[in-house]
C-alpha cells in the first residue's frame, strides 16, 4: 500500500484564506459557505421528535461504479476478518499481523470496483462487533488493516473470525465519537447511552420491560436490531417515515434528485448525510434511516419542538474552522473541518480525474463548549441601623 500523507492545518479561517486546498464542492478556504453545484433543502418529513429534511442537487456525479460495504459483504466480494485470520503481504519494517487486535481488522476488497466505507458502519461477528472510524475508499483488489473501535466491551470471543454479511449504521451519537473523538471509552459510553435511552423510552408494557432489561444487561449495539420488541418499534417508525418519503417523491420532490438529508431531533438540527448522486444515497438510505430513528428514540421527546427549513439550510452550508486533510494518494482525500460546535467530513475520490465528492457528513458536537451561566448578583441589602 502506498504511504499515507497527512496535511494538517491548525490555523483558523482568517489565517487560511486563499491557502488551503479545497475539497471538491467547497470554495477555496475553510470558510466555505457555498457549494458548487448547490444543494437545496426541502420541507421535512416528520415522525414524533424526528424531522428529516430532504436535500436535492442541481447536478450529480454518477457513483454507480462504487461498491458499498453491505453489497460487498453480501456477495463475498469484500471480506472482513479479525486481523490474525488474514494473510497479508508482509509490510516493510513491520511485524506480520499474526493475532487479533481490538482496534484493527483485516479488510480485503476482492471486487473490481472501489469500495466506500463510512464512519459509523458496524460490522457484527468476529470476537467483537466493531464500528468503522472514518470515511475512506479502498481500491479494487485492496487489502489493508482497518481502523475500528469496538462497540461491545463485554465480549471477546466468537465462533468465527469473520464478520457478518450485512452491516449496521450506528446512531449519530456513536458515529460522532468514532469519527471525531476517536476515543474507545467515549465510543463505549455513547453506545451505552443509546441503548439505555432506547430501553428507558420503550418500557410501556411487560414485554417491553423484559426486553429493556435484556438490553441493559447486554453490551451489544446490535441487540437493538435483534430484540423483537425494539426491532418492531424501529420498524414502525422507519416504515412510517419511508411511506411519507415515497409520497414526497411522487409529489413535492417529483423530478428532483434527492442526494441526502439533514436531520433534526426535538427541533434541533444535529446531522447531515449527502452523497454524490441519488443512487448512492438510495443504497445507504435504509440503514441510515434506522440509525436516525434509533438516535431519536434514545432521548426524551420535546413536545411541539419544530426545526425550520432555514435552520437546516444554515446548518448544511456553514463550514468554517480548522482543516485536517488526509490523503491516500491515488485513492481518496478526506477533509475534516473542525469547529467547537460541529465537524464536517468530505470524502473525495482520487480514482477519478474530476475528484468527485462522494460523501458529505456534518454533525453537531453533542458536548460543544457552552458558556456557564453567571449567577445574578443578589440585591443590595442595607444593614439595619443599630
Amino acid at each position: 500500500m502506498t504511504r499515507r500523507w497527512f496535511l494538517v492545518f491548525f490555523s483558523l479561517t482568517a489565517l487560511l484564506a486563499g491557502t488551503v486546498p479545497s475539497s471538491p464542492g467547497l470554495v477555496g478556504t475553510a470558510r466555505a459557505s457555498r457549494l458548487d453545484p448547490p444543494w437545496q433543502v426541502h420541507d421535512p418529513i416528520t415522525y414524533s421528535n424526528l424531522a428529516l429534511f430532504p436535500v436535492t442537487a442541481a447536478s450529480q456525479h454518477d457513483a454507480s461504479g462504487y461498491l458499498t460495504l453491505d453489497e460487498g459483504l453480501r456477495t463475498g466480494e469484500v471480506e472482513v476478518t479479525e486481523l490474525g485470520a488474514a494473510m497479508f503481504r508482509r509490510r516493510p519494517g513491520g511485524p506480520p499481523p499474526d493475532q487479533a487486535q481490538v482496534n484493527t481488522l483485516a479488510l480485503l476488497n476482492h471486487s473490481k470496483r472501489p469500495l466506500i466505507l463510512l464512519a459509523g458502519e458496524i460490522v457484527t461477528g468476529g470476537k467483537q462487533d466493531r464500528v468503522i472510524s472514518k470515511d475512506r475508499i479502498v481500491a479494487p483488489g485492496g487489502e489493508l488493516p482497518l481502523d475500528v473501535f469496538c462497540v461491545e466491551p463485554g465480549r471477546w470471543r466468537g465462533a468465527s473470525q469473520a464478520f457478518g454479511a450485512q452491516s449496521l449504521m450506528a446512531a449519530p451519537k456513536v458515529r460522532e465519537k468514532a469519527a471525531v473523538a476517536k476515543n474507545q471509552q467515549e465510543v463505549w459510553q455513547a453506545n451505552d447511552q443509546v441503548r439505555s435511552g432506547v430501553a428507558d423510552n420503550l418500557t410501556t408494557n411487560a414485554a417491553g420491560g423484559r426486553a429493556a432489561a435484556e438490553l441493559r444487561a447486554s453490551s451489544s449495539y446490535a441487540q437493538l436490531e435483534n430484540s423483537e420488541v425494539f426491532k418492531r418499534r424501529i420498524d414502525d417508525a422507519s416504515g412510517a417515515l419511508q411511506r411519507d418519503y415515497e409520497r414526497a417523491l411522487r409529489g413535492a420532490l417529483r423530478g428532483k434528485d434527492v442526494v441526502g438529508v439533514v436531520v433534526a431531533i426535538n427541533g434541533e438540527v444535529v446531522w447531515a448525510d449527502v452523497f454524490a448522486d441519488s443512487g448512492l444515497f438510495a443504497r445507504y438510505w435504509p440503514k441510515l434511516l434506522r440509525s436516525y430513528v434509533v438516535e431519536a428514540m434514545s432521548g426524551p421527546v420535546v413536545e411541539h419542538a419544530v426545526a425550520q427549513r432555514q435552520t437546516a439550510e444554515q446548518f448544511l452550508y456553514q463550514a468554517e474552522g480548522r482543516q485536517i486533510i488526509e490523503v491516500e494518494p491515488g485513492e481518496y482525500r478526506l477533509v475534516q473541518i473542525d469547529h467547537p460546535r460541529y465537524s464536517v467530513f468530505q470524502l473525495a475520490s482520487l480514482l477519478e480525474k474530476s475528484e468527485p465528492l462522494l460523501h458529505f457528513n456534518k454533525l453537531r458536537k453533542e458536548m460543544h463548549a457552552q458558556p456557564k451561566p453567571v449567577p445574578l448578583p443578589r440585591p443590595y441589602q442595607q444593614r439595619p441601623q443599630d
